[in-house]
């Protein structure tokens, strides 16, 4: 067994498979292999067998107790080099310092583990004067690699690594010479030794880069490759022609594919090309692999060129092994496919007669956008970009279509107040403000102004920057707003804003909190009930069985919940464009969680007290008090809704949700109004517009709902029930319980009454 590699041992002795090391007893003592007698003594310790025998070998084959120890140690790094297990190896170390405080190699091998700087220079020290130059050279050598520990040196550890670095008896490297002239601040020997060296750390470049002493070009070509990037940033182009400069040289690195990331990064999107085409087919890795097309799709597509019909081929068939990178890459082609779709000049009938967001592959690439391997990609910035410009072109030359055709309407006198409102949104969408300032003012020679009329010409006068004139205007649609009573929070926000413009308007702070309240009011009001937002009109909410759940299932109110209620420390967030001088108010609004989830382990654990509350059905007939509002939650990466904090505030704030938690498919209630809100069955002509237009259809108990309760619950269901009107349906009282049918399912059946 003699031909076994430690590699091999080291994974028997972790896995403990103690019968493949059997032969380990015959030769454990001998020297054939130096780490035999160390892989034993483990072998004997995880066995937890006596060690005195293996132990007293040890320290006469190294002399002395603290040498066996530290070689325990190092046996200890090879079976144990994992980050956890790093204890093990350390424990030997510091025992043979205890034994002997100059033992060079422990010392050494405890700094390796824990970074301390005064264990490195005691054991530099000890060698030094045992004269042990050779093994000096070696762990001066080392040094380098330990950049973050070596910058805590002191100027005198300093001071004595150069003097032992700079005798002629150590051989080793001077890039920790450098490092010396760097921290005692010897500028002008740093300097000459950069320019000797080949290669020179990143901190050391930064610093004297940053500080003016070494330009540009240099720095780069001193660097390590790897380091490259870290040093230039986001000048990707010079990244590349770095990598460029550095693969002329020859060597193995960088590769292929690397030089096709960089140049891709770059925008050198012939280049990646030119290096997919011209690739080896010696190169297996390179022949065999995914990544390299898929940047190769990618470049053909931002060169308007078709794809290579093999390369697509290949990836589509590697779907279901992509991760990661590779994952994003090929949302990233989709994505292109998508917009080289919508570019393929479709007739102008076409183009002029919808939107772009009516198109299939613009909403396929917005789906794609979503995808959060894409979110995570530096890609997805550039490719929101490119979407969002296209839209810009597209949906431009479709309201300039639009527009010309409303003014040959115009023209021809064909008009309907419909048409005039649609006119002047077209206008403004077009940026032809005078036209649209024209046209208004004619069409109130013979028309009544409107509120949205008097609004649409304050837009034009703010386009034009022109806010005292477009002040007045907004304070005329302000004012007919007022008087009819139908309150736009658009009207109420573009006459705020424009006041904060003027510095001779001051809005009174009573007038501003009015305005303020009427807004989020209104802006709450935008949020109604619509089909989608439940199935068949059913919700449920899922809560604990106590004092406060049978308050509002007796005297039938739904609450709203602050935010200092909520399990979610992330809901209702800070946002930097809501505080308290904003128009949405993010003090005072106030939330209910319902669900279109009606059997979740999850809910029934978090909400309803670990199975041994309930959960009520909801019916919404879909009437709404003004002032409360309801929506469904979308759920969003995280990384994608720190990226959009600033966008669609309202949303973010109040009806968006990380995407952990989708399986709770929540609808909200919501108000700033409000604490609770009544409900009850509207029954026309005359109704309650002050409540919500619902009723409870069931209540569900937990699988683990208290005996004792039962009595309690069955009284408040037939107290509802005996206040129901004949044709209204009955509360239904039903119990969780395992399904016979799958022991890791919740069913649910009706409780006799």
């Amino acid at each position: 067994m003699n031909h076994v590699d430690d590699k091999k041992l080291i994974d028997w002795i972790k896995n403990q498979e103690f019968s493949k090391l059997a032969f380990l007893d015959k030769c454990w003592d001998t020297h054939e292999n130096e780490w035999y007698i160390g892989f034993y003594y483990f072998i004997q310790y995880l066995k937890q067998e006596n060690l005195d025998g293996v132990l007293a070998k040890i320290i006469s084959r190294y002399h002395n107790e603290s040498s066996a120890y530290c070689y325990l140690g190092d046996v200890a790094t090879k079976i144990y080099g994992s980050f956890n297990k790093q204890h093990i190896p350390a424990s030997f170390y510091r025992h043979a310092t205890v034994l002997n405080t100059n033992n060079a190699d422990a010392n050494w091998g405890l700094f390796i583990i824990n970074g301390d700087t005064n264990l490195c220079v005691n054991s530099l020290k000890s060698d030094y004067e045992c004269g042990q130059f050779e093994r000096l050279g070696h762990k001066i050598y080392n040094l380098t690699c330990y950049s973050v520990q070596i910058s805590k040196f002191s100027s005198q550890d300093w001071q004595t690594i150069k003097t032992i670095i700079q005798d002629d008896r150590i051989a080793c490297e001077k890039n920790i010479l450098l490092f010396a002239h760097f921290y005692l601040d010897e500028i002008d020997d740093a300097l000459s030794l950069i320019n000797a060296v080949d290669r020179v750390d990143i901190k050391i470049i930064k610093t004297y880069f940053n500080r003016g002493l070494i330009s540009k070009d240099l720095a780069v070509s001193k660097l390590y490759c790897f380091d490259i990037d870290d040093f230039l940033g986001d000048d990707y182009q010079s990244i590349y022609q770095a990598y460029v400069k550095e693969a002329r040289k020859g060597k193995a690195n960088p590769t292929r594919i690397v030089l096709m990331q960089k140049a891709f990064r770059a925008r050198e999107y012939k280049d990646v090309v030119t290096y997919y085409e011209e690739g080896s087919e010696n190169d297996q890795l390179f022949r065999l692999g995914v990544e390299p097309r898929l940047y190769y799709l990618l470049a053909l597509s931002y060169l308007n060129q078709s794809p290579n019909k093999q390369a697509l081929e290949f990836v589509n068939s590697k779907v279901g092994t992509l991760c990661d990178e590779s994952l994003a890459l090929y949302q990233a082609v989709k994505f292109r496919h998508n917009i080289d779709e919508l570019k393929k000049n479709p007739s102008e009938n076409t183009v002029f007669f919808r939107e772009i967001e009516c198109f299939k592959p613009y909403q396929e690439a917005v789906d794609t956008l979503n995808n959060i391997y894409l979110i995570k990609h530096y890609l997805h910035e550039l490719m929101s970009k490119d979407l969002d410009s296209l839209k810009t072109k597209w949906n431009n030359v479709y309201h300039h279509h639009q527009l010309e055709k409303m003014k040959t309407k115009l023209a021809d006198s064909d008009m309907d107040s419909d048409d005039f409102l649609r006119l002047y949104k077209l206008g403004i969408m077009c940026n032809e403000f005078d036209f649209v300032i024209n046209s208004v003012t004619v069409f109130h020679q013979t028309n009544l102004p409107t509120m949205l009329s008097y609004n649409y010409i304050g837009d034009c006068y703010s386009f034009k920057e022109e806010f005292s004139t477009a002040f007045e205007y907004y304070k005329l649609a302000l004012d007919l707003m007022s008087l009819s009573k139908d309150y736009s929070h658009t009207i109420i926000s573009n006459y705020l804003s424009c006041a904060e413009k003027l510095p001779n308007i001051e809005i009174a702070k009573d007038d501003f909190d009015e305005l303020r309240n009427k807004f989020n009011i209104e802006l709450t009001n935008r949020f109604k009930w619509d089909r989608f937002a439940a199935k068949n009109g059913g919700l449920f909410k899922y809560s604990p069985f106590n004092i406060n759940t049978i308050d509002a299932l007796t005297n039938q109110y739904i609450y709203l919940a602050s935010k200092e209620q909520l399990n979610d420390p992330i809901e209702l967030p800070r946002l930097s464009k809501l505080d308290s001088s904003s128009l949405v108010d993010p003090t005072n609004y106030r939330i209910c969680s319902l669900s279109n989830n009606q059997n979740s382990m999850l809910m029934w654990s978090h909400y309803a007290q670990e199975h041994q509350g309930i959960m009520v059905e909801y019916w919404f007939g879909g009437e709404f008090p003004s002032g409360v509002g309801v929506a469904k939650i979308d759920y969003a990466d995280d990384t994608k809704r720190n990226r959009e904090k600033d966008l669609y505030v309202f949303n973010q704030y109040l009806l968006t949700k990380n995407k952990e938690w989708e399986y709770e498919s929540e609808v909200r209630i919501f108000s700033n109004q409000r604490e609770t809100v009544g409900f009850y069955n509207y029954s026309d002509p005359i109704n309650d517009r002050n409540q919500i237009n619902a009723h409870i259809r069931s209540i569900t108990l937990g699988c683990k709902f208290p005996e004792n309760k039962k009595r309690l619950i069955k009284n408040i269901v037939n107290s509802l029930n005996s206040n129901r009107k004949d044709h209204e349906p009955k509360v239904v009282l039903r119990e969780a319980l395992i399904s016979d049918s799958n022991s890791f399912a919740l069913e649910y059946r009706n409780v006799h009454m």
